[in-house]
């Protein structure tokens, strides 16, 4: 079966780690050779790591690695364990005989973020391979929901569940563009027609479930903050680098935005990382009369349909799960509902 994750993608590797349990995870991206990343953060309450040395007016834009996790403030912890484990792997600046690992990353709040185990960052990157990412209930996917501003009179959630995705857009001769999404968003997911696929349920009395809308936003939703991360990686060669970097995480919001509703709230941590291998020329993209100065664009373009795409299989890849504050005992993946 076709690889259409990042994997796909020369010196990139995943690593997931999961605690069923406690419903928290860990996902890391890793490079084989150091290379340049850019970060887009849209939300208003983005917990990030080490994302200023990401801007344009700064110098140190190569990382060895992005994490994505869950525990939000506490998340942070985790990338403790992420450079011990990249450092064991021999992954970092080589200074002397220090081993400093270049990162950068976001975390989320899930379900069950004041349980997050640090060490499951460790674990991630110990579990870093070339194989195809699994999505849904994975990683940083498993304490994910959607919806999750409407909440009953009692507490109880009526989100649904989100998770992890994949998409890849083919532009053809080589050229791929990538994307990875964990989908944690206060917001509803809609399809390309506008309609509801997973979000915040009605507790109708009598079962009949009815998606609310934003209008609907309860007391409970301002205690519990959320977050989409998307990883999105290319092999097309960017002549401005770090500048055409950057654009392609800007255009790469919009898939956010298309499938999201509402989105980048102040109480979303929404994010976008961008990287690229520059490996691949393509002909009226990266030479020729004045195309090249489109490049970023094109490639930001597909980057966009990408993140759209591995939000909608973040959702019907994911998995019903059993949650104390779900209304009913538990958060219903679209599969199941």
């Amino acid at each position: 079966m076709e690889n259409n994750t990042l994997t796909s993608l020369a010196g990139v590797l995943v690593g997931q780690t999961e605690d069923l349990k406690s419903l928290t995870g860990c996902t890391v991206v890793a490079f084989e050779r150091p290379i340049n990343v850019a970060c887009v953060s849209l939300g208003g309450a983005a917990t990030t790591y080490n994302t200023e040395s990401l801007k344009l007016d700064k110098n140190y834009y190569q990382k060895h690695a992005i994490f994505m996790t869950d525990g939000a403030m506490s998340g942070l912890e985790a990338s403790y364990w992420i450079a011990k484990g990249l450092r064991e792997k021999n992954v970092g600046w080589k200074m002397g005989k220090t081993i400093n690992p270049s990162m950068t990353g976001v975390c989320i709040m899930g379900f069950e973020n004041s349980r997050f185990d640090p060490e499951l960052g460790y674990r991630a990157v110990i579990s870093l391979s070339k194989n195809t990412v699994e999505s849904g209930n994975v990683g940083v996917g498993i304490g994910a929901g959607v919806g999750k501003f409407s909440w009953t009179d009692s507490g109880k959630c009526l989100g649904m569940k989100g998770g992890i995705g994949s998409a890849k857009i083919d532009l053809g001769k080589g050229a791929v563009v990538c994307a990875l999404t964990v989908v944690n968003a206060l917001g509803n997911v809609v399809d390309k027609n506008g309609e509801i696929m997973a979000g915040n349920r009605n507790d109708n009395k009598d079962g009949g479930f009815k998606f609310r809308t934003f209008e609907g936003l309860s007391k409970w939703a301002i205690e519990n903050q959320n977050t989409t991360i998307s990883v999105v990686g290319t092999n097309i060669k960017l002549p401005l680098l770090q500048q055409d970097l950057t654009k392609v995480a800007q255009i790469a919001t919009h898939g956010q935005i298309r499938a999201i509703k509402p989105v980048n709230t102040s109480l979303d941590g929404d994010t976008v990382f961008a990287f690229s291998t520059q490996e691949i020329d393509i002909e009226g993209i990266n030479f020729g009369d004045e195309w090249w100065k489109l490049s970023a664009d094109i490639v930001g373009q597909a980057a966009a349909d990408a993140v759209q795409e591995s939000i909608y299989d973040a959702c019907k890849s994911a998995k019903t799960v059993k949650w104390g504050k779900g209304y009913q005992g538990i958060i219903p993946a679209i599969g199941d509902y």
